[in-house]
C-alpha cells in the first residue's frame, strides 16, 4: 500500500488492452493534466495475456505519478477494482474504464459537483447506452430489471464509473467477501449519493470483451452476491404447488366417489415432468450458494500479486 495520501486516486483495471491501452492512458492523463487535477494512477493488470503488462510498465516510466499491479491470474474486474482500493491512499476514489467509454473530461465535473452537493459518491449514470446492438441493449434492461426485481437494486443505466470519498472506501474495505459485486457493495454502504449523467463516448482503440452471455453471468453473480431471495422461491413454489395438489385432490376424490372417474396419463405426465423441473432448477440455485460458502469458508486471499510498480 502507498505510504503517502493524495487528493484523488484513480483507479482503472485492465485485461489484454495492449494494443490500446497507451494511446488511452495517454489522452486520459493528458486530460487530467490539462485539468490541474492532483492525482495518482493506479494501473490493475487483471492477468492479461498480451503484451499489457510491458506497455503499461512504459507508461509508468514515461509519466508521472502512475502505479500498477499485476494479478498472477485472471481474478475478474470486481477484484481488481477492490484492489486497487486496497493499495492506493487518497482523499478521494474515482474507478474508470480503460476504453475512454468513461470520458475523462468529466472528471472535473464530477470533483466539482461533490464538493457543490457535499456528497460522499458521485455515480456515473449513462444517458444512453451508446452503439450498442439491439440484443446486448435488451439483454442490459433484462439485467437490471432482475437485479431490480430479485435484489431490490435499482441500477439502471448505471456503470463503473464512480467518484468516492475516503469514508466510502474505508467501509468497503472492512468487505471480506470473496465473491463480489462492486456497484451493489456503493450502493449498499449508502452515505448521500447524487448522480451525474453523461454520453457514452464510442470506443476508438479495441474492442469489447463484454458479451450478452457475460452479462447475464455478472447478473447471475450480483444476484448471488446480493440477495438470499432466490432461496425463498422454493418456499413461495411449494406453497403454490400444495395449494394446487389439495384442490385437484378434492376434484379427483369427487370424480371417484361421483363415479366419473377418468383416466389422466397425459395430466400425470405433464405434472411429473413439470415438478422434477422445478426440483431440479431448486436443487442448482442451493447448489449456487453453497459453492460460495465453501469458497468464503476457505478464506483464501481474493487476489494474488505478482508485480507491483511504484
Amino acid at each position: 500500500m502507498s505510504g503517502t495520501t493524495n487528493a484523488l486516486a484513480i483507479i482503472i483495471p485492465v485485461y489484454n488492452e495492449g494494443k490500446a491501452i497507451k494511446k488511452n492512458f495517454t489522452e486520459i492523463y493528458h486530460i487530467v493534466q490539462e485539468d490541474k487535477i492532483p492525482c495518482r494512477f493506479l494501473l490493475i493488470d487483471d492477468g492479461s495475456k498480451d503484451n499489457t503488462w510491458q506497455e503499461i510498465g512504459d507508461l509508468s516510466e514515461s509519466f508521472e505519478g502512475v502505479e500498477a499491479l499485476r494479478f498472477a491470474r485472471n481474478f475478474g474486474k470486481e477484484v481488481a477494482l477492490c484492489a486497487g482500493i486496497d493499495y492506493m491512499e487518497a482523499d478521494r476514489y474515482l474507478i474508470m474504464d480503460s476504453d475512454l467509454q468513461h470520458p475523462p473530461r468529466f472528471i472535473k465535473p464530477m470533483l466539482e459537483l461533490m464538493d457543490r452537493e457535499q456528497a460522499d459518491i458521485v455515480n456515473g449514470i449513462k444517458k444512453s447506452r451508446g452503439k450498442e446492438s439491439l440484443l446486448y441493449k435488451a439483454a442490459a434492461k433484462s439485467f437490471y430489471n432482475l437485479l431490480k426485481n430479485s435484489a431490490g437494486l435499482d441500477m439502471q443505466s448505471s456503470s463503473d464509473f464512480k467518484l468516492m470519498s475516503r469514508k466510502v472506501i474505508d467501509n468497503l474495505r472492512r468487505f471480506t467477501e470473496r465473491n463480489i459485486f462492486f456497484r451493489g457493495l456503493v450502493g449498499w454502504v449508502g452515505f448521500k449519493n447524487v448522480p451525474f449523467y453523461f454520453e457514452v463516448d464510442e470506443r476508438v482503440n479495441g474492442t469489447s470483451r463484454f458479451s450478452v452471455l457475460g452479462l447475464f453471468k455478472l447478473a447471475f453473480n450480483a444476484i448471488l452476491s446480493y440477495t438470499s431471495k432466490p432461496l425463498f422461491l422454493t418456499v413461495f413454489a411449494g406453497l403454490i404447488f400444495l395449494i394446487f395438489a389439495v384442490i385437484l385432490g378434492i376434484q379427483t376424490l369427487y370424480n371417484y366417489f361421483s363415479g366419473r372417474a377418468v383416466s389422466g396419463f397425459s395430466t400425470v405426465i405433464l405434472l411429473l415432468l413439470f415438478i422434477g423441473s422445478f426440483i431440479m432448477l431448486s436443487i442448482g440455485i442451493i447448489g449456487a450458494y453453497i459453492s460460495r460458502i465453501f469458497d468464503e469458508v476457505k478464506g483464501r486471499p481474493r487476489y494474488v500479486v505478482s508485480e507491483h510498480i511504484k
